[in-house]
């Protein structure tokens, strides 16, 4: 099966570069002209255009935020081919985001790590998504698939996410109000400008909502038992300051605090509907301060710092006061980075990074600590017209989990300014978090022993990425891609629940394959239509004799599909996903299709109106896993509607 499965993967990269492109290209001395000049920096940290780039990129602008009515960030990612937001249906509980199947993802703003040290509520993301900035105050958000291990460290496996906030030239404004279903209110405004050398931007967003309803998969729409009311607040700043043309100091203070009611899954331990009500609050303070030179130049560099602040509480009823508790992290870091121009063709980028991170756990661990020095380089060289190979190196030495040097190889083929083929490998290292270290959960009742316990001795994981695809167009009109993904871990780390009490343990090997192919056609000037499918299958070997295992908590098969349709007053959006062969024993659902509709209607050159109807057809699913007597533990809401008006200048 193992050379089946790399025949297959094969054979669509190949497919596609040969029907994609005449044969002689490969032997070409200069690429095609062609139109697509966008810039991205995550992806190598440096400049590079899309074509130059060999990494499965997606860049989403503030003019696509704008004109597809995206209310969030999540909004958008979740419309990125290869990507996708789950939401365990209650927004004061947790959206994670997945890259290639894999939920450890390095998430930056401004290229300041926002990922948290703690761990996640549950899975091996470290970030909730929830607290990323409003869209009003991002220029674009750069989504790069695939290992980056040896430039951005631990969780770079799934891939990493830049949110690259607006540095404004000139004075710009914008304030907003919705309301909708179920006491739903989002409300928010945005400012900058600059005068002389020192620029500003500042936004502040509010999103409220009184109760959530659902559709269970009898096909009734229920209430969330008990409350399910959130409120967040949001704000954002960003100063500047020009020393020349090429050196500016920037500071980023990001702040957001989400209070509201959750249910730790609609069902107990005892099957029952569940009692545990709780409330939390998560609170976020970041700040950061960075200064850029040579912004423009091959030798450009930047020296930054930042601490991020969270606070995280959670108490229920009586009954589960077990699972109380408050939780502290603040981390602090240093970073510097600075490129070599060695040639026209040879570009070296060397970088220091240092982070700490205290967290304090009250009831579950008093403290847990951790510092992780490393140093990075990546060579980028120009080999040939068209040609190009990436080379990196990068040593961490990690307090808890020792020192590990890991590398990549990338080689990149650019055939036009549209179309690229590239092969990449990242090695993993990535250290346990603080819960899987220090957690000690105590609840033992008359459900059993539910207790939970980290392990001070795990290892962390180690491991290998390849990524390779091919990007082309098919005509004038027509965009597609292809991405074959394979990682293999081992000394994977994982909650085992099925055991109790519940401990977190090393498991033998962890083996995740798929792929993903996209595509986008412009009908004519007002027309546009998208699709994308990822595959993604996990394997586990969790030495019990049982051998490699399929992990079915992943829907193996996530479809996209879009209609926009545009001109002088209208943007309209009409997008679907669904998933298709989950398994009965973590879904209610073998298969769902949901759309969401978003349309803006310009009035006039400042006054905008909107309405973003999300799960449209009411259908019935769950992003989560967890079943209880064939009904989804974590349902995801039901029709609801937001409509507002949006005044800029």
């Amino acid at each position: 099966m193992k050379n089946v499965w790399n025949r297959k993967l094969t054979g669509a990269v190949l497919t596609a570069v040969v029907l994609g492109s005449p044969a002689a290209a490969w032997a070409a001395d200069a690429p095609v002209e062609g139109k697509d000049e966008t810039i991205v920096i995550t992806a190598n940290r440096l400049k590079n255009t899309k074509a130059d780039t060999p990494a499965d990129v997606t860049v989403i602008t503030s003019q696509q935020i704008s004109d597809r009515g995206y209310r969030t960030v999540t909004d958008a990612l979740e419309d990125v081919p290869g990507a996708r937001v789950l939401d365990a249906g209650t927004p004061a509980f947790e959206r994670k985001v997945m890259l290639n199947g894999d939920e450890r993802v390095v998430v930056m703003v401004d290229g300041r790590r926002v990922n948290n040290s703690m761990g996640p509520t549950s899975g091996k993301s470290t970030l909730d998504a929830n607290t990323l900035p409003g869209v009003s105050m991002i220029e674009r958000i750069e989504v790069v698939k695939g290992g980056a291990s040896t430039l951005y460290g631990a969780d770079a496996v799934g891939g990493v996410i830049n949110v690259i906030t607006k540095t404004p030239e000139e004075t710009t404004g914008t304030v907003h109000v919705g309301y909708g279903s179920w006491g739903t209110q989002d409300l928010g405004a945005s400012f900058g400008g600059k005068v002389n050398k020192t620029g500003f931007q500042v936004g502040f967003n509010r999103n409220k909502a009184s109760y959530l309803k659902y559709k269970d998969t009898n096909g009734d729409t229920k209430k969330w038992n008990g409350q399910s009311n959130y409120t967040q607040d949001a704000l954002s700043l960003k100063l500047t300051q020009d020393f020349t043309k090429s050196d500016r100091l920037t500071v980023n203070y990001d702040y957001s605090n989400l209070e509201g009611n959750l249910l730790a899954g609609l069902y107990d331990y005892s099957y029952q509907p569940n009692a545990d009500q709780r409330h939390t609050t998560k609170k976020t303070n970041n700040v950061g301060i960075k200064y850029d030179w040579n912004r423009d130049s091959r030798n450009s560099g930047y020296l930054q710092a930042y601490r991020n602040y969270l606070n995280y509480s959670n108490f229920g009823a009586p009954l589960y006061s077990s699972n109380d508790g408050e939780m502290n992290e603040r981390d602090w870091g240093i970073e510097g980075q600075q490129n070599f121009a060695l040639s026209d063709t040879n570009t070296l980028v060397a970088g220091l990074e240092y982070r700490n991170a205290k967290v304090t756990h009250k009831g579950l661990y008093n403290s847990g600590s951790y510092n992780n020095k490393a140093v990075f380089l990546q060579d980028q060289w120009k080999f040939a017209p068209t040609w190009q190979l990436n080379t990196g190196v990068r040593y961490d030495n990690h307090s808890e989990a020792g020192s590990r040097t890991t590398g990549s190889v990338a080689v990149n083929k650019k055939f036009s300014q549209d179309s690229n083929a590239y092969l990449s490998w990242n090695s993993v290292f990535r250290a346990p978090t603080t819960d899987d270290l220090y957690y000690e959960y105590k609840n033992v009742g008359p459900w059993g022993d539910y207790s939970a316990y980290g392990n001070k001795n795990l290892k962390p994981e180690t491991g290998n990425v390849w990524s390779a695809g091919y990007n082309f167009k098919i005509d004038d009109k027509t965009e597609a891609g292809v991405t074959a993904f394979y990682s293999n871990l081992d000394n994977a780390i994982r909650w085992d629940y099925s055991s109790h009490p519940m401990y977190v343990r090393n498991i033998d090997k962890e083996k995740r394959r798929g792929m993903t192919l996209s595509v986008e056609h412009h009908l004519n000037k007002l027309w546009d239509i998208d699709a994308a499918y990822t595959y993604v299958k996990v394997n586990t070997d969790k030495q019990d004799g049982n051998g490699y295992v399929r992990d079915l908590n992943y829907a193996p098969n996530y479809f996209q599909a879009g209609v926009r349709y545009h001109d002088t007053k209208w943007n309209v959006s009409l997008t679907g996903r669904g998933g298709s062969g989950l398994s009965g024993e973590k879904y209610g659902e073998h298969n769902y299709f949901t759309l969401d509709l978003a349309a803006r209607y310009k009035f006039t050159n400042n006054w905008t109106g909107f309405a973003n109807i999300y799960n449209l057809n009411n259908a019935a699913y769950a992003e989560y896993a967890g079943v209880v007597n064939g009904q989804d533990n974590y349902p995801m809401p039901g029709r609801r509607i937001i409509v507002g008006a949006e005044y800029s200048f």
